[in-house]
């Protein structure tokens, strides 16, 4: 567990990385960049991170680590579609904010990074219990496979056909019973 101040120091880091390779359109930057723009030392970003590479996966690791909080849920069974839709448009969110981030990665939709594959497997099971407990409530298609959805919403990158692209998607993997046009209303973030 890290401490308060190396949490500051590593979240500061990774922000700086984030915008780096925002700003840059890819990975050119050095370690010096990046520490010279969070404001410490090259050492202490060697400390966090081990080397550049290890700075690119740990913005990814901490992108899928905060999408396995959303793939928690609220913890009501009742409440499981609503929690996957909100998964699902916390991610696009992500996702299209942080298009040119995914695109200076080189990160490809269904390509996992070794480094991601722990906190993306964690997602993946917190999500597929989200989804069985929709589909035992009988609100979602049992054809779906969930993780294909995050697929889907991995490719969203235009901010404004977001919506209606996760509309669509929550049309189709919910049962007709559900008013999946309701739903995606109350729920999407506009």
């Amino acid at each position: 567990m890290l401490r308060d101040d190396a949490r500051r120091t590593h979240a500061t880091v990774l922000r700086a990385v984030w915008e780096l390779m925002s700003i840059t359109g890819g990975t050119r930057f050095s370690v010096d960049d990046v520490a010279y723009r969070a404001g410490v030392s090259a050492a202490s970003v060697y400390r966090h991170f081990g080397s550049k590479q290890g700075l690119i996966d740990a913005v990814s690791v901490d992108r899928w680590r905060r999408a396995s909080e959303w793939a928690a849920g609220s913890g009501d069974p009742e409440r499981a579609l609503i929690d996957i839709v909100k998964t699902l448009d916390r991610f696009s969110l992500m996702v299209t904010a942080d298009a040119e981030f995914i695109a200076a990665a080189g990160v490809e939709v269904g390509h996992t990074p070794v480094a991601i594959l722990p906190v993306r497997q964690e997602f993946a099971q917190r999500f597929h219990g989200l989804w069985a407990a929709a589909s035992h409530a009988g609100q979602v298609a049992a054809w779906v496979e969930p993780m294909d959805l995050m697929d889907f919403v991995g490719g969203i990158r235009d901010r404004d056909r977001r919506i209606p692209k996760l509309t669509t998607l929550i049309n189709g993997f919910c049962v007709p019973r559900v008013d999946a046009q309701h739903l995606a209303h109350a729920v999407l973030t506009r």
